[in-house]
Protein backbone atom coordinates (compact mmCIF):
# COMPACT_ATOMS: atom_id res chain seq x y z
CA UNK A 1 0.00 0.00 0.00
CA UNK A 2 2.92 2.68 0.95
CA UNK A 3 4.57 1.55 -2.90
CA UNK A 4 1.34 2.73 -4.20
CA UNK A 5 0.73 5.62 -2.22
CA UNK A 6 4.66 7.05 -2.77
CA UNK A 7 4.16 6.09 -6.69
CA UNK A 8 0.92 8.17 -6.88
CA UNK A 9 2.41 11.02 -5.09
CA UNK A 10 5.65 11.34 -7.51
CA UNK A 11 3.23 11.11 -10.64
CA UNK A 12 1.17 13.58 -9.06
CA UNK A 13 4.00 15.86 -7.94
CA UNK A 14 6.71 15.84 -11.27
CA UNK A 15 4.05 17.27 -13.53
CA UNK A 16 3.31 20.38 -11.29
CA UNK A 17 7.24 21.19 -11.07
CA UNK A 18 8.35 20.02 -14.61
CA UNK A 19 9.17 22.76 -17.20
CA UNK A 20 7.29 23.20 -20.47
CA UNK A 21 9.91 22.51 -23.17
CA UNK A 22 7.29 23.77 -25.47
CA UNK A 23 5.37 27.50 -25.74
CA UNK A 24 1.97 26.83 -26.47
CA UNK A 25 1.18 27.06 -30.51
CA UNK A 26 4.86 27.65 -31.66
CA UNK A 27 6.60 26.86 -34.71
CA UNK A 28 10.02 25.47 -34.49
CA UNK A 29 12.85 24.82 -36.64
CA UNK A 30 15.59 22.70 -36.84
CA UNK A 31 18.75 20.77 -37.94
CA UNK A 32 20.71 17.67 -37.68
CA UNK A 33 22.67 14.42 -38.64
CA UNK A 34 21.10 11.35 -39.41
CA UNK A 35 22.32 7.67 -39.63
CA UNK A 36 20.76 4.44 -41.18
CA UNK A 37 21.03 1.60 -37.86
CA UNK A 38 20.88 -0.34 -40.67
CA UNK A 39 23.46 0.24 -43.13
CA UNK A 40 26.14 2.55 -40.89
CA UNK A 41 28.12 3.95 -43.84
CA UNK A 42 24.81 5.79 -44.88
CA UNK A 43 24.74 9.03 -43.21
CA UNK A 44 23.18 12.45 -44.05
CA UNK A 45 21.26 15.94 -42.58
CA UNK A 46 18.15 16.56 -41.38
CA UNK A 47 15.89 19.61 -42.13
CA UNK A 48 12.65 20.00 -39.38
CA UNK A 49 9.24 21.99 -38.86
CA UNK A 50 7.36 21.72 -36.14
CA UNK A 51 4.57 22.66 -34.32
CA UNK A 52 3.30 22.41 -30.79
CA UNK A 53 -0.45 22.16 -30.57
CA UNK A 54 -1.78 24.53 -28.48
CA UNK A 55 -2.43 21.57 -25.70
CA UNK A 56 1.33 21.44 -25.66
CA UNK A 57 1.08 18.14 -25.18
CA UNK A 58 1.08 17.33 -28.59
CA UNK A 59 3.22 18.13 -31.81
CA UNK A 60 3.37 17.73 -35.66
CA UNK A 61 6.87 17.81 -37.16
CA UNK A 62 7.74 17.62 -40.98
CA UNK A 63 11.34 16.37 -41.74
CA UNK A 64 13.31 16.06 -45.01
CA UNK A 65 16.49 13.82 -44.59
CA UNK A 66 19.20 13.78 -47.61
CA UNK A 67 21.34 10.53 -47.01
CA UNK A 68 24.82 9.78 -48.86
CA UNK A 69 25.74 5.98 -49.60
CA UNK A 70 29.53 5.25 -50.38
CA UNK A 71 29.68 2.72 -52.56
CA UNK A 72 33.06 1.60 -53.54
CA UNK A 73 34.51 4.92 -55.47
CA UNK A 74 30.80 6.61 -56.30
CA UNK A 75 28.98 8.46 -53.64
CA UNK A 76 24.98 8.36 -54.30
CA UNK A 77 22.64 9.88 -52.43
CA UNK A 78 18.56 9.10 -52.02
CA UNK A 79 15.55 11.41 -50.34
CA UNK A 80 13.71 10.73 -47.23
CA UNK A 81 10.43 12.95 -46.23
CA UNK A 82 8.31 12.29 -43.25
CA UNK A 83 5.05 13.61 -40.99
CA UNK A 84 4.51 12.79 -37.67
CA UNK A 85 1.89 13.51 -34.80
CA UNK A 86 3.92 13.06 -31.65
CA UNK A 87 2.32 13.00 -28.45
CA UNK A 88 4.74 13.82 -24.73
CA UNK A 89 4.66 10.35 -22.71
CA UNK A 90 7.22 11.84 -19.63
CA UNK A 91 8.03 15.24 -18.76
CA UNK A 92 10.45 15.89 -16.02
CA UNK A 93 11.94 19.08 -15.50
CA UNK A 94 13.82 19.97 -18.94
CA UNK A 95 13.25 16.77 -20.71
CA UNK A 96 10.84 15.65 -22.42
CA UNK A 97 9.99 12.39 -23.89
CA UNK A 98 7.31 11.79 -27.09
CA UNK A 99 6.25 9.12 -29.25
CA UNK A 100 4.52 9.26 -32.30
CA UNK A 101 3.23 7.70 -35.76
CA UNK A 102 3.12 9.17 -39.48
CA UNK A 103 4.03 8.57 -42.69
CA UNK A 104 7.47 8.40 -44.38
CA UNK A 105 8.03 8.26 -48.19
CA UNK A 106 11.88 7.76 -50.12
CA UNK A 107 13.05 7.81 -53.59
CA UNK A 108 15.72 4.90 -52.36
CA UNK A 109 15.35 1.44 -54.87
CA UNK A 110 13.93 -0.66 -52.00
CA UNK A 111 15.08 -4.61 -52.45
CA UNK A 112 12.16 -6.76 -51.88
CA UNK A 113 14.57 -9.75 -52.16
CA UNK A 114 16.72 -8.56 -49.20
CA UNK A 115 15.87 -10.36 -45.54
CA UNK A 116 15.96 -6.92 -43.64
CA UNK A 117 13.09 -5.77 -46.10
CA UNK A 118 9.42 -6.06 -45.05
CA UNK A 119 6.39 -5.77 -47.41
CA UNK A 120 4.56 -2.91 -45.72
CA UNK A 121 5.13 -0.47 -48.02
CA UNK A 122 3.73 0.61 -51.33
CA UNK A 123 5.67 2.04 -54.08
CA UNK A 124 3.81 4.63 -56.82
CA UNK A 125 6.90 5.13 -59.73
CA UNK A 126 10.40 5.46 -58.13
CA UNK A 127 9.03 7.00 -54.84
CA UNK A 128 8.46 4.86 -52.00
CA UNK A 129 5.30 5.04 -49.19
CA UNK A 130 5.40 3.87 -45.79
CA UNK A 131 4.47 4.32 -41.67
CA UNK A 132 7.15 5.36 -39.35
CA UNK A 133 7.06 5.08 -35.47
CA UNK A 134 8.90 7.73 -33.58
CA UNK A 135 10.47 8.09 -30.20
CA UNK A 136 11.98 11.15 -29.41
CA UNK A 137 13.69 12.89 -26.84
CA UNK A 138 13.91 16.35 -26.06
CA UNK A 139 16.48 18.88 -23.85
CA UNK A 140 15.79 22.45 -23.41
CA UNK A 141 19.25 23.80 -23.69
CA UNK A 142 18.06 27.48 -23.29
CA UNK A 143 14.74 29.20 -23.85
CA UNK A 144 14.60 28.90 -27.48
CA UNK A 145 16.73 26.41 -28.36
CA UNK A 146 16.04 22.68 -27.40
CA UNK A 147 18.75 19.32 -27.98
CA UNK A 148 17.18 16.06 -29.92
CA UNK A 149 17.55 12.43 -30.23
CA UNK A 150 15.37 10.64 -32.56
CA UNK A 151 15.06 6.56 -33.36
CA UNK A 152 12.63 6.22 -36.37
CA UNK A 153 11.23 2.67 -37.11
CA UNK A 154 9.86 2.51 -40.62
CA UNK A 155 7.62 0.20 -42.64
CA UNK A 156 10.18 -0.88 -44.94
CA UNK A 157 12.06 -2.77 -43.04
CA UNK A 158 15.61 -2.88 -40.68
CA UNK A 159 16.99 -1.23 -43.04
CA UNK A 160 15.77 1.63 -43.24
CA UNK A 161 15.25 2.75 -39.27
CA UNK A 162 17.23 5.74 -38.56
CA UNK A 163 18.67 7.64 -35.03
CA UNK A 164 19.37 11.35 -35.57
CA UNK A 165 19.86 14.26 -33.50
CA UNK A 166 20.19 17.86 -33.67
CA UNK A 167 18.89 21.54 -32.52
CA UNK A 168 16.07 23.12 -32.72
CA UNK A 169 15.21 26.34 -32.57
CA UNK A 170 11.39 28.13 -31.49
CA UNK A 171 10.68 30.83 -33.71
CA UNK A 172 7.52 31.99 -31.51
CA UNK A 173 5.49 32.50 -33.73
Amino acid sequence: MKKVLVILVVLIWIPTFSQEIYERGTIDFGLGAVISVGLQEEVGFDIRFQYTSSSRKTTYVAEYNRFFIKELENTRAFNDVGLSYNLRLIQWESLSITGGIGYVGNDYEVLSRAEDTSNLFFSTGNFNHGVGLKFRGLYNITNPIHLFVELNLKSFGRRYDTFGFGLTYSLGI
